[in-house]
């Protein structure tokens, strides 16, 4: 006979906004999502096991046993000089295990999306920057820029959730969206009847020149960029009792200065102060990268890029780069932990390659050692971080496949 349950409001790990809101209908060890959102539904649906699913350890081709994986793991780091963590996406507790095992072999910690971090970061670090929320956004702005192209592919919900929300406590009336970038006839035609949407088709690279000429009392030629429709932003800007500026820092990562443009939204934000309610909200990336940077943080002083050094954790960020150390040839071994990425993995093989990952986890080539893990929020309960680092969110889980956690494993290796 079959167990069927229906699991109300699933937390979901895939993304930073972590909706909690997600139907499930569970069938034994597999199961259904109840999601509208096809992006959503497709993408949570894509972790149940399938017949190329791997739920035992491998070492190579061959499958082993645990204990044999595990003595495997401890031979291969005991032979060799430099190892290297490279963090997919785990939940909290996977992030304190990371570190209790660095420190224990003097390892190097790095997310796979640090570079990506290090842009905002770096903001925060010269100058700061007035921050909002996704309750605050939701709630009460009135008016929201969106750079970019690609942030509401990554965060599908985004537009459902925060931007063009059914409910609202404050604000009543339909929002102004501005987008600012490459933006398809698909996202604008989603967002038409829900918002006052303007889409201007802009080169990221100019973004500085365009928030400029906002606060210029004269209508300045800006290349690319009509007078009518800098006219028509600076009469939505001025307008608004509550505006918030949104980005995702991958979508400038091809720009000449993606520090630049992410410092000019900043600036920008923070001289519209002086005369309304604004903030920035970056949409951290979807492998948990605010859940790591948070935990490290806490526990290290550090967001990412440290090694554990004569008995304490130190950073710096070039030395302790992964893409470098790699590109240099300065590891030995490498840890991937990958338990919500549903890309391949890139395996180096310069390196030995050891890979906690979720039983669908694919690769450039077989790594050394595999070891399957439970996925957070899907296979076992536990805790992420919001994008926007307000709050902490608990995961559950809906099946039970009997793998163990990334804690498990490096507690065990420790």
């Amino acid at each position: 006979m079959t167990s069927r349950n229906d699991n109300k409001n699933l937390v979901c790990p895939f993304c930073s906004l972590h909706c909690d809101d997600i139907s499930v209908t569970t069938d034994n060890n597999s199961y259904k999502v109840n999601e509208k959102n096809n992006v959503c539904s497709k993408k949570i649906d894509s972790y149940n096991l399938n017949k190329k699913s791997v739920t035992l350890p491998k070492k190579g081709a061959k499958f082993i046993t645990l204990s044999d994986a595990l003595k495997g793991i401890h031979d291969l780091i005991k032979g060799h000089n430099e190892t290297l963590i490279i963090n997919h996406g785990v939940d909290l507790s996977g992030v304190r295990s990371m570190l209790n095992f660095a420190s224990q072999r003097n390892c190097i910690i790095d997310h796979v999306n640090s570079k990506f971090l290090y842009q905002n970061i770096g903001v925060v670090q010269r100058t700061g920057y007035m921050a909002t929320s996704l309750t605050e956004t939701k709630n009460r702005a009135d008016t929201i820029i969106i750079f970019g192209n690609k942030i509401l592919d990554k965060s599908p919900r985004l537009l459902d959730k925060v931007i063009a929300p059914k409910n609202s406590l404050c604000s009543k009336s339909k929002k102004e969206i501005l987008l600012i970038g490459d933006f398809t006839e698909k996202i604008v035609k989603s967002m038409k009847g829900r918002c006052n949407v303007t889409n201007i088709k802009f080169d990221l690279n100019m973004i500085n020149d365009l928030l400029n000429a906002t606060l210029s009392s004269d209508l300045k030629n800006i290349k690319g960029l009509s007078k009518n429709s800098l006219s028509k932003i600076k009469r939505i800007i001025g307008k608004s009792k509550y505006l918030v500026a949104t980005w995702t820092t991958s979508d400038f990562i091809k720009t000449r200065n993606p520090k630049k443009i992410i410092s000019s939204i900043s600036k920008f934000i923070v001289n519209h102060n002086k005369f309304s309610r604004a903030g920035c909200m970056p949409i951290s990336g979807v492998l948990a990268d605010a859940t790591s940077t948070q935990a490290l943080t806490w526990m290290t002083g550090f967001p990412s890029r440290i090694k554990h050094i004569e008995e304490t954790f130190k950073h710096d960020r070039n030395a302790f780069n992964s893409e470098i150390l790699l590109a240099n040839k300065n590891i030995d071994v490498v840890i991937h932990v990958s338990t919500i990425n549903a890309e391949k993995l890139k395996m180096n093989k310069n390196v030995k390659n050891i890979v906690l990952g979720h039983p669908n986890t694919s690769f450039t080539s077989m790594p050394d050692i595999f070891i399957p893990v439970g996925i957070p929020g899907i296979d076992y309960e536990g805790i992420m971080f919001r994008t926007d680092n307000v709050v902490s969110v608990a995961l559950k889980d809906i099946r039970n496949i009997k793998l163990p956690t990334t804690q498990n494993i490096l507690d065990k290796l420790a």
